[in-house]
C-alpha cells in the first residue's frame, strides 16, 4: 500500500505535527510504502532533520511543483493569497492518483476529493496546533476519512459540532513535543542580559488577531522600556502574506538590543522562541499551548473587546491576565506577572492535560503510526468485502 504525508505550505511550521507519524510508520510497519511529500525547500529541510530522529526509517522524499509559469508569479500573489497550494494539487493528479491514502496537517487537500474528484483516495488528517481560536473550519474535518487527534479536548469539540464518526479517529497527543525533546532545544537565553524575556505571538487571523490593533503598540513598549527583553515572533503567515494581514515593521524597531525580531525563520515554528520566553503575551495563537509545556506567567490582548470569560474559543484565557489597553495596563500586569502566576498555574495544568494525551510505553508518533495502519487495514478489507457482496 502506498501512503504519501503531504507538506504544502510556505513555511515548514506544519511539518512537526505529521512528519513522525511519517517516519514511524514506515520503520513499525514495513507493508508500506510511505513517501513524504513537501512543496518547498524549508520544508524538505526541516522534513530531513526529523528524519534523523528516527533511524532505520525507510521513507522517500519527494518534491512537488506547480506549473513553472505559476512558479513565476506565485512570490507577488502569495502575499495575499496562498493559490500555490492548490496549483500543486491540480498540476500533481497524477502523482496523487498513485497513491492509496494521503496524509496531512492541513485541510485543503480535501479538494483531491470535491474538486478534481480522487474520490478512491483515503483522506487521513492529523491536525496541526490544538488551540481554542473560532474561525478554523472544523466541519470540514468529517471531510477526511480518519482523523488523528492531539487530546480529549478535541474530541469533545469535533462531537459537540457532529465531525467526528466511531471509528474514523484515533487520541495519539501531540508528536511535535517529542521532536523538540529529541532535538535537545531547551531554555536558552538570547539576550546578554538578565531581565524578563517576553514572546509576542499575535495570530494572522485579523478577526481575532492583536496585530492590527495592538501590535504597534506593544513593539513601542518594549523599546520604551529596555528592562524587558522582547521576542517578536509571530504566527508565520502572518509576515509570508503580509499585504493581506497589513504586517509591516517601523523602521525604529530595527537594532534595538532588547527587541529580536524573527518573521520568518524556522524558528518560529521549532519552540525556540516559546522555549527561551519567561512570559507569553498573545492572542488567540495555539501557540500559547506549547509554551505552557513549562508553565509560566500569561497575558493576552483582548484588541476586539470580546466577552470572552465563557467563551470556550477564549478558554485559554484563562491561563493569565487579560489587558485591552496596552499603553495603560501592559507595564503592570508585566510587573505583577511573576506574583500572580501561582493563581493561574492549577488552570494552566488542567488545560493542559485536557488538550494534550499522554502515556507511559509509548510515544505519540508510535500510537500514530499504528492508528494509521490499523485504520487502513481494517479500511481495505471493509472495501474488498462490499466489492464482494
Amino acid at each position: 500500500m502506498r501512503i504519501g504525508f503531504l507538506f504544502n505550505h510556505y513555511s515548514p511550521h506544519q511539518m512537526p505535527h505529521a512528519a513522525p507519524y511519517a517516519f514511524e510508520l514506515s520503520r513499525r510497519h514495513p507493508e508500506f510504502e510511505v513517501i513524504i511529500v513537501t512543496s518547498t525547500e524549508v520544508e524538505v529541510e526541516m522534513a530531513r532533520s526529523i528524519g534523523a530522529l528516527y533511524p532505520g526509517h525507510r521513507c522517500m522524499l519527494l518534491r512537488l511543483y506547480p506549473a513553472w509559469w505559476y512558479r513565476l508569479i506565485d512570490p507577488l500573489v502569495s502575499l495575499f493569497v496562498f493559490g500555490r497550494k492548490t496549483r500543486i494539487l491540480r498540476d500533481n493528479l497524477g502523482f496523487f492518483r498513485s497513491l492509496d491514502a494521503l496524509v496531512s496537517p492541513e485541510r485543503h487537500c480535501r479538494r483531491l476529493h470535491t474538486v478534481y474528484g480522487l474520490k478512491d483516495l483515503t483522506l487521513i488528517h492529523t491536525r496541526h496546533g490544538a488551540g481554542d481560536r473560532e474561525g478554523t473550519r472544523d466541519e470540514e474535518v468529517a471531510l477526511f476519512d480518519f482523523v488523528l487527534l492531539p487530546g480529549q479536548k478535541n474530541v469533545d469539540r469535533l462531537t459537540a459540532i457532529g465531525c467526528l464518526k466511531a471509528g474514523r479517529y484515533a487520541v495519539t497527543g501531540y508528536p511535535k513535543f517529542e521532536v523538540i525533546r529529541a532535538w535537545g532545544r531547551g531554555r536558552r537565553r538570547l539576550f546578554d542580559n538578565p531581565n524578563p524575556t517576553v514572546v509576542y505571538n499575535p495570530h494572522f487571523y485579523q478577526p481575532l488577531s492583536s496585530w492590527t490593533r495592538m501590535g504597534h503598540a506593544v513593539l513601542d513598549f518594549f523599546v520604551a522600556n529596555p528592562h524587558y527583553n522582547l521576542i517578536f515572533a509571530p504566527h508565520a503567515v502572518l509576515f509570508e502574506r503580509r499585504w493581506r494581514h497589513h504586517a509591516s515593521l517601523f523602521p525604529r524597531y530595527k537594532g534595538v538590543p532588547n527587541i529580536l525580531i524573527d518573521t520568518d525563520s524556522p524558528a518560529l515554528s521549532d519552540m525556540t522562541y516559546t522555549h527561551a520566553a519567561d512570559i507569553y503575551l498573545g492572542d488567540v495563537s495555539s501557540q500559547i499551548y506549547e509554551f505552557l509545556l513549562e508553565p509560566r506567567p500569561c497575558i493576552f490582548l483582548n484588541a476586539h473587546k470580546v466577552a470572552w470569560q465563557d467563551n470556550p474559543h477564549y478558554a485559554h484565557w484563562r491561563f493569565g491576565q487579560v489587558i485591552d489597553d496596552v499603553p495603560r495596563d501592559l507595564g503592570p500586569a508585566l510587573a505583577a506577572a511573576s506574583e500572580t502566576h501561582p493563581q493561574f498555574l492549577p488552570v494552566q495544568l488542567a488545560g493542559f492535560a485536557y488538550t494534550f494525551h499522554d502515556e507511559s510505553g509509548s510515544t505519540a508518533a508510535e500510537r500514530g503510526a499504528d492508528a494509521i495502519a490499523r485504520f487502513l487495514v481494517t479500511d481495505s478489507q471493509t472495501h474488498k468485502t462490499l466489492a464482494a457482496v
